[in-house]
């Protein structure tokens, strides 16, 4: 009864911090642009996620570079992670997400205003076409997030990585900074709508230099990655 009760209260905390997020952000991307707004939602995800009771420590904010773009490969523990993300990693990035998150009640219409960028899973042509666009942003100046997982982990533990990420990386000319989770699947695990406030690790890792992605095939560069956020995630 008392987990029950406790879910009930941060279930309404956090969908009224929510409720202020979205508000704030339709009144902010019909006047301004995603990157002006990059402060606000990062110090408006932080709220949201201290309101049900996640705290975050973050390691290696040192081995970003903030006036240069990114691949940001990152582990896909939760729903939450997105907030983890926005919130605690200091560059302004639209992401690659699945194309049905572009239907969803209010979701929608503000990932959609952010600039984020649809892909659809099991259709290769119209992933292509993702990519495509992805590798267009990032050759625009913006850096790009990306869970190779493709959906979230089961049991705390990596999933197979798509090989996307990696075409990806490769076309776009730019380093890759991998990032990951530790902690966050137990707070809000996929299927379970129950909330458990806990500690979260957010480590970032050193960039990979393009020069060492253009010399690694999409397959050893995939391999490449996942060892490094592992490692990542048991450091």
């Amino acid at each position: 009864m008392v987990r029950v009760l406790r879910n009930i209260i941060l279930w309404a905390i956090g969908v009224a911090v929510f409720s202020l997020i979205a508000l704030l952000g339709f009144v902010g991307l019909r006047f301004f642009r995603p990157v002006h707004l990059r402060g606000l939602l990062g110090t408006l995800s932080r709220a949201l996620l201290a309101s049900i009771g996640v705290r975050v420590k973050v390691r290696g904010i040192k081995n970003i570079d903030r006036k240069k773009e990114y691949l940001i490969v990152c582990n896909h523990e939760s729903l939450l992670d997105v907030f983890i993300c926005a919130g605690y990693i200091p560059l302004y990035f639209v992401a690659v997400e699945l194309d049905e998150h572009f239907s969803w009640p209010i979701w929608g219409w503000l990932t959609k205003k952010w600039g984020n960028i649809p892909i659809t899973k099991g259709n290769l042509r119209r992933a292509k076409e993702s990519l495509a666009r992805a590798c267009e942003e990032v050759r625009k100046g913006k850096s790009v997030i990306i869970f190779p997982e493709g959906e979230r982990t089961l049991d705390g533990k990596l999933r197979d990585f798509k090989k996307g990420a990696f075409f990806l990386a490769k076309e776009a000319g730019v380093d890759i900074l991998p990032v990951a989770i530790s902690g966050l699947y137990k707070v809000k695990k996929k299927g379970d709508w129950n909330v458990t406030p806990g500690s979260v690790e957010l480590n970032i890792g050193k960039p990979i230099p393009y020069d060492v992605i253009k010399k690694e095939t999409v397959d050893g560069l995939k391999e490449l990655v996942k060892r490094k956020i592992e490692n990542l995630k048991k450091s």
